[in-house]
């Protein structure tokens, strides 16, 4: 019995750690940034709330219609 609770107190303090170094924080003023590790995704601060950022892909009708000036 002893073994499961250590084995159990083990897994959470993992789960823990794992969450909490989920994400990694970068903060260049004005712009503040947050990267999950596990999938890669960024994500930008804009007007309190976190917006996922959308990449175009090369070649994609999106990266030809920015204008240029």
């Amino acid at each position: 019995m002893k073994t499961l609770i250590w084995a159990l107190v083990a897994l959470v303090i993992g789960i823990g750690i794992i969450v909490e170094m989920r994400y990694d924080l970068v903060v260049n003023s004005p712009v503040v940034a947050k990267i999950d590790r596990l999938t890669g995704d960024t994500w930008i601060v804009n007007s309190g709330r976190w917006v996922k950022v959308q990449v175009p892909l090369p070649g994609s009708d999106q990266a030809a219609s920015v204008p240029t000036k």
